[in-house]
Order: C-alpha cells, then sequence, then structure tokens
C-alpha cells in the first residue's frame, strides 16, 4: 500500500522541527542513473530521499516534459530545441540507456504513490515558454498535485505569476548569488522558499528567511565542504546529484 500523501508545507515543518533537513534528489539519483528519467526517480526514492526535483519544459504542441536543458543534444540522442519539437518527438528520443523523456504527469504520479514530495524548477530562462505557468497549474490541480508540490524558479516573475493563479501552490525562488536583500526578492515573488545555491547562503541569510515565515532549500550539495557549511547554516532541505552518499552524511 503507498504511503499517504504529504504535503511540502508539512514536510518542512516537520524539518524545522527536528533540525533535520530534508534531502532531495536533484534531477532524481543522476550519480547512478540518467537524470530526470523515471528510473532516477525511482532510485532516489529507494533509497530514502524526503523529495524528488525535476525540470519542467514544454514541448512545440504544448506539453510538460521532463528534461534539464533548454537543448536536447546532452541527455538525449536528439538535436535542437525542446520546443520545437512534438512530444511524440520528444518521446522518441532515447534519454539514457534506453528510456524516454518523462511526462510531467509520469513524474508527479511516481511522487504520489511513493509520498515523497516533488519539487519543479520552471525553465523560463533564457527561452520563454509562453502558458507554461498556466499550463503546469492546471496539470497539478488535475492530478491532485498541488499540495505536494512546491515549483522553483530562477525566473521570479515566473515564481510570482504561479503563486497568483494558485496560491495553495509551494512557489520559491531560485538564485546563484548572494543578493543584498533575499527576503524583499521573496516577498516580491510571494514565494514561500528562498533557493540559494549552498555557497550563497551563510547563517545570516537563514535566519533572515525563518524569521520572515520563509524556509531555504539550497543546491547542489555533493561533497563534504558543502555538506559541513550546510550542517553550519542548518538550511531546511538540500538537493543532491548524490542521494546515497549525502543520506548518510548529513543525517549521521
Amino acid at each position: 500500500m503507498a504511503p499517504p500523501p504529504i504535503s511540502v508545507r508539512e514536510l518542512y515543518q516537520r524539518s524545522r522541527l527536528s533540525g533535520t533537513p530534508l534531502v532531495g534528489g536533484h534531477r532524481g539519483n543522476p550519480a547512478e542513473r540518467p537524470e530526470n528519467t523515471l528510473s532516477s526517480f525511482r532510485s532516489a526514492i529507494e533509497l530514502g530521499v524526503d523529495m524528488i526535483e525535476c525540470d519542467v519544459h514544454m514541448s512545440g504542441d504544448g506539453q510538460l516534459v521532463v528534461i534539464h536543458d533548454h537543448t536536447l543534444e546532452r541527455t538525449t540522442n536528439g538535436s535542437g530545441f525542446v520546443g520545437q519539437h512534438t512530444l511524440a518527438e520528444l518521446r522518441a528520443l532515447d534519454a539514457g540507456e534506453g528510456e524516454p523523456l518523462p511526462l510531467l504527469a509520469e513524474v508527479c504520479e511516481l511522487s504520489r504513490e511513493s509520498g515523497v514530495g516533488l519539487c519543479i524548477e520552471v525553465k523560463q530562462n533564457p527561452l520563454h515558454y509562453a502558458g507554461l505557468e498556466e499550463a503546469l497549474v492546471a496539470q497539478l490541480t488535475d492530478l491532485g498535485m498541488v499540495e505536494q508540490t512546491a515549483v522553483i524558479s530562477f525566473n521570479h516573475a515566473s515564481a510570482r505569476q504561479l503563486k497568483e493563479l494558485e496560491p495553495r501552490l509551494t512557489t520559491g525562488i531560485l538564485e546563484g548569488a548572494r543578493p543584498i536583500d533575499p527576503v524583499g526578492l521573496m516577498r516580491g515573488a510571494l514565494a514561500d522558499l528562498y533557493a540559494p545555491h549552498y555557497g550563497a547562503m551563510d547563517p545570516e541569510l537563514v535566519e533572515d528567511v525563518h524569521a520572515a515565515g520563509g524556509a531555504v532549500g539550497v543546491w547542489i550539495v555533493d561533497d563534504d565542504a558543502a555538506v559541513a557549511w550546510c550542517k553550519l547554516c542548518r538550511p531546511d532541505s538540500v538537493f543532491t546529484n548524490r542521494p546515497r552518499e549525502l543520506l548518510l552524511k548529513l543525517r549521521d
């Protein structure tokens, strides 16, 4: 029997109370399986992650598909831009070890069946997909996944639009550097989560975000230096390409 679904908000509340950060599989378990494939997500879930993270683009015919890059060459045997291909063309590609690119709906179903949280990065930089936010909210609503999902983006306007479309949705903003006013950026985007690179985090930032009622989720935590910094700064979640190793290191 599948475990009961848990909301992302409840996951983060449990993390704060326990003092133990959530561990998220960044693109699943790409250290051992092809990134952003169903086998990668299943592997991360089997290892015991709290959340799985995926990246979403839109096909030329308006369907939501899971892949990291705007182009196909790095992770598939295809070429060109994701948005220039129909879903049927994208699904015919090999995303690694004979696996197809997943539909977002398939990843949602896997998350729901396993009871782990889902984090979706919306890829609206540097290229923009018109209507992606509306399509994403509609799909999460249809699948009953709004409360089990967090959606993050480097495009803060996109994060704000998602929150305006569906206030129940947990949203977050991504940052690669240390801004002067991270709380102000969060508030401007109506975001619940602040998601910096771990090297752009410090204890003061975490304290400020917590004081404003938000949570901090960092990426990509793959080595001992990153683990040590996270143990000092105490973010609420960490996302890693190496969940097998990080689950042990962060919970020892």
